[in-house]
């Protein structure tokens, strides 16, 4: 046996005596046992490719989400925008707003007409097909020509799940980046009178 035949088969048993692959995927673990220095070169080389294999098909199964692209940026909205939005639904029939907060925050309050679906627990749930999107969600998927416009809480989210929804097919896109609490503060200021027009009303009212 030649001496670099010899030097390969010992550190294939001493540094790989047990590699474990686990497929994600399916959740069930594979097991590669390479042989004793004694064992020939051709099964040394199958188990490396049996090894290869198993790689190729963990890939194959896992999903990766990049939030990388080079398509245009999406529209940047205003309250005055996603006001007009929530009040005129009917008007504007192609907008769809997306809420990407959790449901506990969803329910504690949100934008009328907004859609719940959760960026941080459900980042991949613009990639679900139509069907596995209404088992989880309950109402149907938003299509694709459709302009999603995205809001969270303080905008963080809502960009982040714009940025993705745009891998996924999604080429209309907004995000309202003052988002929940913008929205709150000019909802609060809009329901609170101005003191000037309390002391106007005061007066008035005494005269």
């Amino acid at each position: 046996m030649s001496i670099g035949l010899r030097s390969f088969k010992q550190a294939a048993s001493s540094n790989y005596k047990s590699l474990l692959i686990r497929n994600l995927s399916s959740s069930t673990t594979r097991s590669f046992f390479f042989p004793s220095s004694s064992t020939s070169l051709s099964s040394v080389s199958s188990a490396y490719r049996a090894v290869n294999k198993s790689s190729s098909l963990l890939s194959n199964n896992l999903r990766f989400y990049s939030i990388i692209t080079n398509d245009p940026s999406a529209k940047l909205y205003q309250y005055e925008d996603i006001k007009a939005i929530a009040t005129n639904p009917e008007t504007f029939k192609d907008s769809v707003l997306i809420d990407v907060r959790e449901p506990f925050e969803f329910n504690d309050g949100h934008i009328p007409g907004a859609l719940n679906i959760p960026f941080k627990s459900s980042p991949g749930a613009l990639d679900l097909s139509v069907d596995e999107f209404q088992d989880n969600f309950g109402f149907d998927k938003p299509s694709q020509d459709k302009e999603l416009v995205f809001y969270c809480l303080g905008g963080v989210r809502s960009t982040a799940a714009e940025e993705l929804a745009c891998t996924f097919g999604y080429k209309k896109r907004g995000n309202y980046v003052g988002s929940w609490e913008d929205w709150i503060a000019h909802e609060n200021s809009a329901a609170t009178p101005s003191t000037s027009t309390s002391s106007s009303s005061a007066s008035t009212t005494s005269v």
